[in-house]
């Protein structure tokens, strides 16, 4: 005899619960894109996250841009 000798599937009976146990498939259109805004002009650098920029709104909108482009959701 063979284990297991029945395969039960009352887990993916329903379509709600296979998405939830199916293979993880991670997409661009799953990620948010962290900006930190600041008043004023320029860009600043995040001291504690080296390579990390507080953007003003003209950077801000360019960063918008490339996100679409990127093909990222959300800001």
């Amino acid at each position: 005899m063979s284990y297991p000798r029945t395969r039960p599937r009352r887990i993916r009976q329903r379509p709600f619960s296979r998405r939830l146990t199916e293979e993880t498939a991670l997409a661009s259109s799953d990620l948010i894109w962290p900006v930190f805004v600041h008043d004023g002009s320029g860009t600043i650098d995040v001291a504690s996250m080296p390579g990390v920029q507080r953007l003003d709104l003209d950077h801000l909108r360019r960063a918008a841009v490339r996100c679409a482009d990127l093909g990222n959701p959300a800001l």
